[in-house]
């Protein structure tokens, strides 16, 4: 019997190399049918010419591969703080912002991928990548007239892409307002718009303070149109310092997570995002190796949630 899940089962490629040749040629050597792109040889969707494009198209057929999802810094660097309610589609940084959202949309439709990723601002007291930061439940307060602002930016974003017939997929990151399932399913919910579904990170979801299983996964079940797989483990709980570990290494219960998944007919894809990416004798990481290693604890994740409980 064939397992749905390992077959929709790719990778960031830029998590591998960021030498596309090598990270496609890699995905498929590992039985993998598509990927996730989000880079050019080192440059952003943003920066990609159309030569670049070409190429891409080229490699992609050449390994028999299709792309899940194109993935930009769309709205991670924005914040809305001074930003008044009804004011978001004014606000200079979002309007300038709209042009990165744009170049992932030419990018999807030029190498057939149906979603397009957003973040959902960043949060105002985040500093640097968030490592370490307070990990507070459900990844902390999400005050309401934030979530309106936060709300109406996404809702503008997501009718951009649906007039292109894409989907917004809004990833859950620690250091947006959307990092925690529980936020994540408040601002979809606010948004109200159709295009706009999660890209569901239960790996970012731990690290933001939340519970992945059951309790993140059911704020955004039935809304999910992608989901990134990573895993890691807490060092401080004090400080809120985090590391990256081997899927299967980590804390997130991905079994349950995948068992669920299966439960609930998901049929969407899933995108191997390794994180964890430990430098090895020579002092370097072993990237290709590392999400082998980690695309192994998946595969074993996977088998374990077929069996009956």
């Amino acid at each position: 019997m064939t397992d749905r899940l390992l077959e929709r089962c790719g990778v960031c490629t830029d998590e591998v190399s960021r030498e596309l040749e090598e990270a496609l040629s890699s995905a498929r050597s590992w039985g993998m049918g598509e990927v996730e792109i989000q880079e050019f040889w080192g440059r952003p969707p943003t920066e990609a010419s159309e030569a670049d494009l070409d190429r891409a198209r080229g490699l992609l057929g050449e390994h028999g591969l299709t792309v899940s999802a194109i993935g930009s810094q769309f709205l991670k660097p924005v914040m809305l703080g001074r930003v008044r309610p009804g004011q978001v589609g004014r606000d200079r940084a979002f309007v300038e912002d709209l042009a990165v959202l744009r170049a992932e949309i030419r990018v999807a439709r030029a190498l057939g991928a149906p979603i397009v990723r957003t973040y959902a601002f960043r949060r105002d007291d985040m500093v640097g990548l968030g490592n370490p930061s307070p990990r507070l439940p459900r990844g902390g307060p999400l005050p309401d007239e934030m979530l309106e602002k936060v709300a109406e930016g996404l809702r503008i974003a997501a009718g951009i892409a649906a007039d292109e017939g894409l989907i917004l997929g809004l990833e859950n990151v620690r250091s947006c307002w959307a990092n925690s399932g529980h936020n994540t399913g408040r601002i979809i919910r606010a948004a109200g718009h159709p295009a706009l579904q999660a890209i569901w990170d239960p790996g970012n979801d731990d690290v933001s303070g939340g519970q992945p299983y059951p309790e993140g996964y059911e704020a955004v079940r039935g809304q999910i149109c992608h989901v990134h797989v990573k895993d890691a483990r807490v060092v401080d709980r004090v400080s809120g310092l985090i590391e990256w570990r081997a899927v299967g290494q980590g804390e997130v219960d991905w079994v349950a997570q995948f068992a669920a998944l299966r439960r609930d007919g998901y049929s969407g894809g899933l995108s191997l995002e390794t994180h964890w990416h430990p430098k090895g004798p020579t002092g370097q990481a072993n990237r290709v190796e590392d999400s082998r290693i980690s695309f192994e604890g998946i595969k074993a994740a996977l088998a374990a949630s077929l069996a009956p409980v």
